[in-house]
């Protein structure tokens, strides 16, 4: 009787010991992918960084005016060219529709 209590003692010690291996084995696995995903975390924190940085700069208003003066074909606005639309009733609405008529509400 005891020497079956020392068997089993014995088989549930290995197989205790290989369940700890599998356990320890899948933890250094899950340690590491979770170090890669760090690192790509930090390299996206990184790239974000680096193209708010960039916008920043493409977006300047001085860069901006810059490149209209010399790719767009504006004028100064000329007094000729502004008219004052008719006043409309207080209590009337209207809106311009996508096609250019009018349309009350």
């Amino acid at each position: 009787m005891m020497r079956h209590l020392v068997l089993i003692s014995i088989a549930a010690f290995v197989v205790a010991m290989l369940a700890l291996f599998l356990v320890k084995h899948e933890v250094r696995g899950l340690e590491h992918e979770l170090a890669a995903l760090e690192h790509e975390r930090q390299s996206h924190v990184e790239a974000i960084r680096v193209l708010r940085s960039e916008w920043s700069y493409l977006t300047r208003p001085s860069r901006l005016a810059a490149l209209a003066e010399r790719h767009l074909p504006l004028e100064p606005v000329a007094p000729a060219q502004v008219r004052w639309l008719p006043q409309r009733p207080s209590g009337a609405s209207a809106f311009v529709t996508p096609i250019g008529g009018e349309r009350e509400l």
